[in-house]
């Protein structure tokens, strides 16, 4: 019998790495996004928040503090919730995001585990693939994105996806991870069985 955990790519438990390798399958790399770089990289929307906590609170200390009804102070709450997410909250979902997500690169695929409440796996053939390219953020941390070639558009198979959240230009790749020249080199060989 079949396991049905193993039919469903989406299910919690399919999204262990150890269930889409293949018997004997070699494993290239295997690791996961340096935490600073990738917790911190929504750091501008703290401005945002913080701009807000105070528009939000010098709100609340007018209602408060004049003859208006305290019951309009309950309008300056949901803005306040916003914006104390957007200064600091927002941190929190991505070290959450950070502990979900794990990259593995073998000889016939590459395997992405990313979420935030409930980890989904993303698989792709080495061969579907398209150009892959690299996006440096420090001497040597940076982004192996999976991008078509300039005028290719994002194609050709389906299912590519942008990596959530803050950034909706991206193909799904491996962000903020060590060494990412040599982590393309290894996808490289692979697929072509010659470095780039």
């Amino acid at each position: 019998m079949v396991n049905p955990d193993l039919q469903n790519p989406t299910s919690r438990a399919d999204t262990s790495f150890e269930a889409w390798l293949a018997p004997g399958e070699e494993v290239l790399w295997r690791g996961k996004p340096e935490r600073q770089p990738f917790v911190f990289r929504t750091w501008p929307l703290s401005i945002f928040g913080a701009v807000l906590v105070i528009a939000a609170m010098a709100y609340e200390v007018v209602v408060l503090t004049t003859e208006a009804p305290d019951l309009l102070a309950l309008g300056g709450v949901p803005f306040l919730l916003a914006a104390l997410y957007m200064a600091v909250g927002h941190f929190l979902v991505t070290r959450r995001e950070w502990e979900n997500t794990e990259y593995l690169v073998s000889e016939r695929q590459v395997l992405i585990r990313h979420g935030i409440f409930q980890p989904s796996l993303t698989h792709f053939s080495l061969h579907g693939l398209p150009n892959t390219t690299v996006e440096m953020h420090g001497i040597d941390i940076g982004n192996v994105m999976f991008k078509p070639r300039q005028g290719q558009g994002y194609g050709p198979f389906p299912g590519y996806q942008t990596m959530w959240p803050y950034t909706p230009d991206y193909i799904l790749g491996f962000l903020y991870v060590r060494n990412p020249q040599q982590i393309q080199q290894v996808i490289e060989t692979a697929r072509w069985g010659k470095p780039r």
